[in-house]
Formats: C-alpha cells, sequence, structure tokens
C-alpha cells in the first residue's frame, strides 16, 4: 500500500475516533487503544467533546511518581516534559500496516466475513479501507454542523456503492402484466374529516411492529414492506401480532409480475395474498434469502388482506393521517446515496436524493412520526438490512421536506 493512502487512512481513522460518541447524548471520551469497531454506536444526539479534557473542577490526588519524584497527580503533571518523555518511553509503537491490518481483522469477525480467494479480499479490503475514510470525512462535517445525520461501518463496509444498490434494493418500477393474472384496482384512500391528528406516532409502542430483519444478498425488500404492513393491520384487527413469511411472498407472487431475488412491487405481493385467500407465516415458510419454489400450506396461513389502499402520490399529509389513524404503511425511496449505506444516527437528509417516480429503488415501512426537539420533522422507517444497520435497524427520514427521496410516491397498506 502506498505511503499517502495509509496516512490517509490513519488521520481520518484519528478523526473518525474522536468524532464518535456514545449514545444517548451521554458526553464521554474514547479510549485511544480499541478498535474502531467496538465503540458506542455513533449517535446523532450525543454530545461529544473534542480534544484535551476540560479543567475537572477537583483535580485528582494521587502518590503518582515519576523521574525519582512523588508528585500530586492532576491535568497539569500531565502537560509536564518529564511526565510526557518517560510515558511516551513505555509505548509500544505500531506500524501504520498493522493498525489497518487490525482494523480489517475487527471489521471481518464482527461481520462473520470470509471471502473465496485472496484477490477478493485484497479488493474488498481496499473498498473497506476508502468507505472508512469516506465515513470519517462526512462525520466531520456533522461535527461542523453540516449534516442532521452521522454514519458508521456496518456489515456493508465492504461494498461499493452501486454494488449495495444492486444487491439490496429491488423495488421495480414496472406496471406490465406479462403473465396475465387479474388484478384488482386498488382502493383510494380518503384522509378521515375532523380528527385531531397528534403530533407523534409510533406503533411499535403498541405491539404492532415485529423485530427488525435481514433480507441478505436478495432483493426482497418489497417483500419485507408489504409484510409488516400486513402484520401491522392484522395486529389491529385481531389483537395478535404474526410473523407473516417474506419468501412465502419472493416465490410465490411471480404470477404478478414480481421477480423475487431480483426485485418486485408492494401492490402485487397484496393482490397475491387478497386471491390466494391468505398468506404463511414464518415459521412453516422460514426466509432463505434466494428464489424457489412456491411452497404455500393452507394450514400455515397466519394473516389474510381483503385488498389494498394507495395514498395519492406526493401526499405527505394524506401520509401523515393514514399512519396515524390506519398504522404502519408500506413506501419506496431512494436508498442509493452513500449516505444511506451508511446510516448511523440522525434524521437523514441528502439533497441529492431524488423524489420523483423513477428514482425510488427500496422499499420500506413507516411506522410512525415524530419531531425533534429543535423543531425538525421526521418519518420512522423500519429497514430491512437487519439490526447491525441504522439505528437498531430503523431510520430517521426527513418529514415535510419536499417528499424527500420520494417516501410519498409509492405509499400503501392492506384492508383486512
Amino acid at each position: 500500500m502506498h505511503s499517502s493512502r495509509i496516512f490517509y487512512f490513519l488521520t481520518t481513522l484519528i478523526t473518525l475516533t474522536l468524532a464518535d460518541g456514545p449514545r444517548h447524548g451521554k458526553r464521554g471520551y474514547i479510549h485511544p487503544h480499541g478498535p474502531l469497531l467496538t465503540l458506542p454506536h455513533v449517535s446523532a444526539s450525543a454530545g461529544v467533546l473534542v480534544g484535551p479534557h476540560p479543567p475537572h473542577p477537583h483535580p485528582i490526588h494521587g502518590g503518582i511518581g515519576f523521574g525519582g519524584e512523588h508528585v500530586r497527580f492532576d491535568l497539569h503533571t500531565m502537560q509536564q516534559p518529564n511526565y510526557i518523555q518517560n510515558e511516551f518511553k513505555k509505548l509500544v509503537p505500531v506500524s501504520l500496516e498493522n493498525l489497518i491490518e487490525e482494523e480489517w481483522k475487527a471489521f471481518k469477525l464482527t461481520y462473520g466475513k470470509s471471502y473465496p480467494t485472496d484477490e477478493v479480499e485484497r479488493f474488498r479490503r481496499e473498498v473497506f479501507i476508502e468507505n472508512r475514510a469516506k465515513i470519517a470525512r462526512f462525520n466531520q462535517e456533522y461535527s461542523k454542523g453540516k449534516t442532521n445525520y452521522v454514519q458508521q461501518l456496518n456489515p456493508y463496509g465492504d461494498l461499493l456503492n452501486h454494488e449495495f444498490n444492486q444487491l439490496l434494493n429491488g423495488f421495480r418500477q414496472t406496471t406490465a402484466n406479462a403473465t396475465g393474472a387479474e388484478i384488482p384496482a386498488p382502493t383510494t384512500f380518503i384522509p378521515s374529516a375532523n380528527v385531531a391528528i397528534p403530533n407523534g406516532v409510533d406503533w411499535r409502542q403498541v405491539g404492532a411492529v415485529t423485530g427488525v430483519k435481514s433480507q441478505g444478498a436478495c432483493q426482497s425488500c418489497w417483500a419485507f414492506a408489504a409484510a409488516g404492513a400486513l402484520e401491522a393491520a392484522w395486529f389491529r384487527k385481531t389483537g395478535q401480532l404474526v410473523d407473516v413469511s417474506e419468501q412465502n411472498l419472493v416465490d410465490c407472487t411471480t404470477e404478478y409480475d414480481n421477480d423475487g431475488c431480483q426485485g418486485g412491487l408492494i401492490d402485487p405481493a397484496f393482490q397475491y395474498i387478497r386471491a390466494n385467500n391468505g398468506v404463511d407465516g414464518e415459521e412453516v415458510y422460514p426466509y432463505e434469502g434466494q428464489d424457489g419454489q412456491c411452497r404455500f400450506k393452507r394450514d400455515g396461513v397466519v394473516a389474510q388482506c381483503t385488498g389494498y389502499v394507495n395514498i395519492a402520490e406526493g401526499d405527505e399529509k394524506g401520509m401523515e393521517i393514514a399512519v396515524s389513524t390506519q398504522g404502519p404503511i408500506a413506501v419506496a425511496i431512494d436508498a442509493s446515496r452513500e449516505g444511506f449505506q451508511f446510516y448511523s444516527d440522525g434524521i437523514y437528509y441528502d439533497p441529492e436524493c431524488g423524489n420523483g417516480q423513477d428514482d425510488v429503488n427500496h422499499a420500506v415501512l413507516i411506522v410512525g412520526y415524530g419531531q425533534e426537539p429543535n423543531g425538525q420533522k421526521y418519518w420512522m422507517v423500519k429497514n430491512s438490512y437487519g439490526a447491525q444497520w441504522g439505528i437498531g435497524g430503523y431510520i430517521k427520514m426527513a418529514k415535510e421536506a419536499n417528499n424527500h427521496c420520494g417516501i410519498a410516491n409509492q405509499a400503501t397498506y392492506p384492508l383486512v
């Protein structure tokens, strides 16, 4: 590796170490010798202190001796030349290459990474280093108050951005009906009149949302979004939270022009469940993350739907009313930006994020909405990248920000 590249990695790594901070707004300092992947989750609400410790109101007294002296130990002591020279001699030099290698090993161990050949691993290592540097640069911008969210390495740290999009974001813009299956028209959403809409809603708090899942290397986001919306609607109807099988939808909706792990749409999933008079549960039809033959079992049905409702394109106010009065809704967004790939915390806003119909490429589930103390509004969104991504698998997306990332373009929920 070129020395200039190593130096750049080291400087950005140190910068990110200083920028990392614990969750829940607690102020603290990061021990400089621990691997970065074991640091607390980066939080956009954390109070980060960078630089020398502020003076302690009560200096620490101790019998610490150096240079043949017995002195009172405090911050002033730590700045003395004799102390620094003495402690410097005790430090064990670490080469830059070793530092990078330790970071790489920690990444592989943390996320269970393995590669088929040495050549593939060398390439993925270079991608990892590049992503690490980009994250550090971005978080520097956050520390300057130039962004509303922070980034952190996650299981996708060894993927280029276009690879990430091609592997995971499978919402497909297609209306073709090549198979000729009967597709009922959606019901139009009519917002309730004279209904007081709360300032914040979170359907997780009443038990209407199942745990975060991972779609793996399968473009089945549409199936997870559809399943999540049906789970919530069924909970509201029956009081029982069921776990709908995404694999059932992946394998069995090809007749409705979905393409399994190569992508699909949300509405055809509801169309299939309606025509099939139900969908299996996860226990009977577990997720495999790959295409397979349809293996639906009638005795495994856990939920049904009678149709679905589409909210008018671009109508965020209508979405707010629907989420507050009907429950979680499935939507599509533009998830193609690098900031989305490594989102960690805060309200996601990227001025380059597309909001047109042709821009959306990933399906997710809105489970609520809220507002930060500073007045910034957000949608609380459940993703299907696993709990090691984002805020335990969730992301706060900018609300009432000109249909940011096209979040209101394809909003829908099932009727039960």
